[in-house]
């Protein structure tokens, strides 16, 4: 039997955690779509904070002042929603917990096919977990799946602000020099921290929206809508 490819999926919190409570219906969505390739993939899936951590943050600024403390509130919500997803994909191979560590990560995926974690450290998003993750498994592609599927050359809200359909990893790095902000709560498509380490591994990413079929194409190295680096 054929070695299992690697999937590494950087899921935005803003797609499981919104205003309403949890996203099932995409998640029930992306459940479908890990076992339709389960013979073929081997899935980490790695889930960010969402509205309910960026509440918490916001709401919270002006009375705790250590940025660590913000970060490791972060870090709980999103492995809330790690939680969440790993038993609404449970009917599928998922390792038991949620992961907190690389090496827990290594060892589990050994003996499952889907595993399932959030923030590991202070200062260190989800995204920059996800391109370590693929570190740690060897493995080649980041897909990233967020509220939008570009990366813009500014932030999207300002005026002009145009669509790269492509991107070399050093443009990526340029611009998160640019619109990374590292605090708590804040965000740019992919931060600083994770696009240097992409870079230094040559992980190709693939930005995808919500739309589940542009997860499909992009597993599938389809056309899609969403920005590549490489």
């Amino acid at each position: 039997m054929a070695q299992k490819k690697i999937m590494c999926l950087s899921l935005g919190g803003s797609i499981i955690s919104r205003d309403t409570g949890v996203n099932v219906e995409y998640s029930k969505k992306l459940s479908g779509l890990i076992d339709h390739f389960r013979d073929k993939c081997k899935f980490i899936i790695v889930v960010g904070g969402g509205y309910a951590s960026r509440l918490y943050i916001q709401s919270t600024k002006n009375i705790i002042e250590n940025n660590s403390l913000l970060d490791q509130v972060g870090i709980a919500f999103t492995r809330i929603n790690a939680l969440i997803l790993k038993d609404l994909l449970g009917n599928l191979s998922v390792y038991p917990n949620v992961i907190t560590s690389l090496e827990e990560l290594k060892n589990s995926l050994s003996m499952n096919d889907i595993v399932v974690l959030g923030g590991l450290l202070p200062g260190i998003s989800t995204d920059a977990v996800s391109v370590l993750a693929c570190e740690v498994t060897n493995s080649k592609l980041l897909i990233n799946v967020s509220s939008t599927s570009y990366v813009y050359d500014k932030p999207p809200s300002e005026e002009g602000a145009r669509k790269l359909k492509s991107l070399t990893h050093e443009q990526l790095v340029e611009l998160a020099y640019k619109y990374d902000q590292r605090e708590a709560g804040s965000h740019f498509i992919l931060d600083l921290v994770a696009s240097k380490l992409a870079k230094r591994s040559k992980i190709e990413i693939r930005f995808v929206d919500d739309n589940i079929e542009n997860l499909y194409a992009a597993i599938e190295g389809r056309e899609h809508n969403g920005t590549t680096v490489k």
